[in-house]
């Protein structure tokens, strides 16, 4: 890939699939139809996945981890088929593609929305350009669909009381410290705060890191002429953070900080579902 298309260090496909995870944890398969014909309290009882390239594809067990939380909460997940999300062309200037991708996938979305079933997007990155960028394409057009980040599906889920919180593993409960993804932050500025509550929820404390930006965004990370900016962006700060700390108590919200910290600081951090994953029965 170095030599014919200039990216270096581009990530490996997850293996089992995520197709493959889904069917062997016997999750309920998307049924449109289905969904229709049920009453609006039996629908409370599931939540939708929104699938982005990213974690999809390349962190196919963040998705899983996720389905497997919720299922541990008390819901019923179920994986949405795959849209393309389309924030790869508008960073390359596709504007005219990405106004279609943007226009199919929110079709789509409105259309599960009037199920009145919440909707959860793992990366920040791309669940947040449902918010601005489509806003900005398609004005009116986009509809009212709504995409929530775990921590906001959660802290909803809480506040709201509509799941119970299982039994939490007795064991060395960790310091976990929270990486950010920078747009996430500058868009949602309470965030970190609300990961934080909802560990305390499970017993456990998480510490806020003040980051900036890792290094990667996205494909910038992968290109053979940017290796340098983003090497030097990621020791600026990223680098003696992280390897300062335990990695299992380090936790990142956002894919592409995941893979910056495990190419140059050689492991891979948890996304916070997964740590909270590891602390239910």
């Amino acid at each position: 890939s170095e030599k014919t298309i200039g990216y270096v260090d581009t990530p490996l496909l997850s293996v089992p699939t995520l197709q493959q995870r889904v069917r062997a944890a016997k999750f309920e398969v998307f049924d449109l139809e289905y969904f229709k014909t049920i009453t609006q309290q039996q629908r409370q009882d599931y939540v939708l996945v929104v699938q982005d390239p990213f974690t999809s594809f390349y962190d196919a067990e963040v998705v899983e981890d996720l389905m497997l939380l919720a299922s541990k909460l008390g819901k019923k997940p179920v994986l949405l088929p795959f849209k393309p999300n389309g924030k790869p062309q508008h960073v390359k200037g596709f504007l005219k593609q990405f106004a279609k991708t943007a226009k199919s996938t929110a079709d789509f979305l409105n259309e599960l929305a009037n199920l009145d079933i919440a909707m959860i997007g793992i990366d920040a990155s791309l669940a947040l350009c449902y918010r601005d960028e489509y806003k900005q394409t398609l004005g009116s057009a986009r509809g009212s669909f709504e995409v929530l980040l775990p921590h906001e599906w959660l802290t909803q889920q809480f506040n709201d009381k509509k799941i119970n919180l299982p039994s939490v593993i007795e064991k060395a409960k960790l310091n976990f410290k929270l990486f950010a993804h920078c747009t996430e932050k500058t868009m949602l500025p309470n965030s970190e705060s609300q990961w934080q509550v909802i560990f305390e929820r499970f017993g456990v404390k998480l510490d806020k890191i003040a980051v900036g930006c890792c290094g990667m965004a996205g494909t910038y990370g992968h290109e053979n002429a940017n290796q340098d900016n983003s090497k030097g962006l990621y020791e600026l700060i990223w680098k003696s953070k992280v390897e300062q700390l335990a990695p299992e108590q380090v936790l990142a919200t956002c894919f592409s900080c995941r893979s910056q910290s495990k190419r140059l600081s050689k492991f891979k951090p948890r996304h916070p579902v997964q740590a909270l994953l590891s602390l239910v029965d």
